[in-house]
């Protein structure tokens, strides 16, 4: 088959995500009424000043993700972030949640998590530039809601908004640029191939961020075209760009049923291992130098 590899249209993109989604529920359907949740959280000084806060995601599939966390620095070290930690836990549990995933770099809150009981499952070397990132979890149905002795100061956590997440994004993002500057805008990269009726058979979307860090966002191709070579041809192009972009390494996360793939189109470092996720499979962090 003759195929030419074409840029997408925001529309497009968008397509593309929903297809690799409902590819991904096909290997690993969601749990009957399940739907993705999201809360926020936050703590407020004696003038209504938030001091502190985070968001949870609950998938479908009762995974749990702890994201935005932040506490004020004269805040810090008095048992905020962990009473944060727990209240998510909590809701987790209560959602009928078996894991809790959380993403960090060695200037943010490794340490904090691991005293909550998290173990890292993949560490990402240089990006940004000269730090690491990890990818922590703590099985919640294997660990009882224990509680982390405070370090002093008594806190209400209340229910957040959106406005609340994005002062937190907002606030989190400056203390990371203090570590470590961003050196451009998100870099946004969508490709696409069409059948000759111009319908979309196959794309990948994702990016690059400030820190030259990837993503793959979706990646589908209909199963009638699989098996001739348009995957690869798709990963390429979206490598290539992503190199001109800035980007010096590819980071994905494949799973049992598609890290071949991955392999053989040179990701053969695997930088991590998370067991039973989704439920019943494993996910495998993996890179390659560009």
């Amino acid at each position: 088959m003759q195929y030419e590899i074409l840029s997408c249209t925001d529309d497009d993109a968008e397509l593309i995500e929903e297809k690799a989604y409902l590819e991904f529920s096909t290997a690993v359907p969601p749990e009957p009424g399940a739907e993705d949740e999201e809360y926020h959280y936050k703590v407020t000084d004696a003038q209504g000043a938030v001091i502190g806060g985070c968001s949870l995601d609950i998938d479908a599939r009762r995974t749990a993700s702890i994201s935005r966390l932040w506490v004020e620095g004269s805040h810090r070290r008095q048992g905020l972030a962990s009473a944060l930690i727990r209240e998510c836990e909590k809701v987790a549990r209560e959602k009928g949640c078996y894991l809790s995933i959380v993403g960090t770099f060695d200037f943010q809150a490794r340490p904090l998590y691991e005293k909550n009981g998290y173990t890292v499952n993949d560490t990402m070397y240089g990006v940004p530039s000269g730090h690491e990132h990890y990818m922590l979890s703590k099985r919640l149905d294997r660990t009882a809601g224990e509680q982390v002795p405070p370090e002093g100061g008594s806190y209400e956590i209340l229910p957040g908004t959106e406005e609340d997440a994005d002062f937190l994004s907002e606030r989190l993002r400056e203390h990371d640029e203090s570590f470590a500057p961003r050196e451009h805008p998100y870099v946004a990269i969508s490709k696409k191939v069409t059948d000759s009726s111009g319908r979309i058979i196959a794309g990948i979307t994702g990016g690059v961020d400030g820190w030259n860090g990837t993503d793959i966002d979706g990646f589908w191709v209909d199963r009638q075209y699989r098996r001739r070579g348009i995957g690869s041809s798709l990963l390429r192009a979206f490598e290539q760009e992503a190199k001109e972009a800035g980007a010096d390494v590819m980071f994905i996360e494949a799973y049992d049923w598609d890290a071949e793939f991955y392999r053989k189109n040179g990701y053969e470092t695997v930088t991590g291992v998370l067991e039973d996720f989704p439920r019943g499979h494993t996910m495998y962090c993996m890179q390659k130098d560009l």
